[in-house]
């Protein structure tokens, strides 16, 4: 099946939920209480059959999905990693771009901000960058996070993998 890597994308996505979905149910069915009978002196299990009445779905036809759709999310990812090859750098630099505002918004930029006073002194913090500077660095990095996001999305949409059925 054809597709091109934004539709791709979006199918990855969408079966990285799906797993998520199964993985949740597998939990949810995989173990159940027993509860063993006194019954004339005997204890009592419960049969397979009663257990796998307890359970609402087949753990091990839930695992077979989840591995039917890890076999598919491999395909996608493969397929995915070679055909990026033609903005690797670009989406290694988005990445970089995304760590770099990340840490300059985390950042504590107010000068002569106030921590501790008393009668005798007062605590306040000098700093390199401030405010200003971290609100037009982080204004320039958001402009260059968006124009590579936008050349990277043109790229995906005009861009095509194929993927078995």
């Amino acid at each position: 099946m054809k597709m091109s890597i934004a539709r791709a994308l979006k199918e990855r996505k969408r079966i990285i939920g799906e797993m998520n979905t199964i993985r949740g149910r597998i939990n949810a069915n995989n173990m159940v209480q027993k509860n063993i009978k006194l019954v004339d002196g005997k204890f009592i299990k419960p049969s397979k059959e009663e257990l796998a009445a307890m359970r609402k779905q087949d753990p091990k036809a839930l695992m077979e999905a989840w591995e039917k759709l890890q076999k598919r999310l491999i395909a996608f990812k493969v397929a995915l990693h070679v055909a990026n090859t033609g903005v690797v750098e670009k989406l290694a630099r988005l990445s970089e771009l995304k760590s770099e505002l990340k840490q300059i918004e985390c950042m504590s930029a107010y000068t002569d901000s106030c921590e501790y006073c008393n009668a005798d002194f007062v605590r306040i913090y000098d700093v390199v960058f401030d405010a200003n500077w971290q609100t037009e660095v982080t204004d320039a990095i958001r402009k260059d996070i968006n124009a590579l996001q936008d050349e990277i999305d043109e790229y995906n949409a005009t861009h095509f993998i194929e993927i078995a059925d």
